[in-house]
């Protein structure tokens, strides 16, 4: 496990050397969802696809598309480190922007070491959206629990409230959108409103 974790740790300099690496094209335009289960990620990306074009869609959690990469897993048998990985691996062989939608777990880190790391790799991104039901913390819990038919204080209710509590989230986000009185299209057509200001902001520089 120590080996595992060491192994982990070396192969995210090179991540983050390589990320520092991409064209700027890439690490301005490249759209990256994170949250809790059930924030509609996975809606809001498909929606920015369809809005956007030529930009495709990255899901951390589509096994059919990663299945090359999600064949690795069986190597790790600490699953946050195959989680590491497998984001590390997307993120520094970006070759063109791409909206990517993370997995509940792949921006959330407990390790102090791994979680600097991502810190590192994600900064290099300009547009890293953070969606939450509310600014109440307790009312997102809620909210997401009815969404995916979770019984509050199950583990999966636990794993939640894990995802909308954890600093990481919110330290590693340039924008936080909260989807209160919003539909999937009102929280897409924001983001793309941020991106764009973040493209007039670049051109006045």
């Amino acid at each position: 496990m120590i080996f595992e974790k060491q192994k982990t740790l070396k192969a995210s300099d090179r991540f983050i050397q390589d990320i520092c690496g991409l064209p700027d094209i890439v690490k301005n335009n490249t759209i990256i969802l994170i949250g809790p289960m059930g924030t509609g990620k996975s809606t809001v990306a498909k929606l920015l696809e369809n809005q956007i074009e030529g930009m495709h869609r990255i899901s951390l959690d589509n096994k059919d598309l990663l299945k090359m990469l999600y064949e690795k897993e069986r190597k790790f048998r600490d699953f946050k480190n195959f989680e590491f990985m497998l984001t590390g691996t997307v993120l520094s062989s970006l070759k063109k922007p791409y909206i990517i939608d993370f997995g509940a777990g792949h921006s959330v880190y407990e390790d102090k070491n791994l979680r600097e790391q991502m810190k590192k790799m994600c900064a290099q991104f300009k547009n890293i959206i953070l969606l939450l039901p509310s600014m109440d913390k307790e009312k997102s819990r809620e909210v997401l629990a009815e969404r995916r038919k979770i019984k509050l204080g199950s583990h999966k209710d636990q794993d939640n409230w894990h995802f909308i509590t954890s600093p990481n989230n919110y330290e590693l986000a340039t924008n936080t959108l909260y989807e209160e009185n919003k539909t999937p299209e009102d929280i897409s057509r924001e983001i793309l409103q941020l991106v764009k200001c973040k493209q007039m902001e670049g051109k006045d520089r």
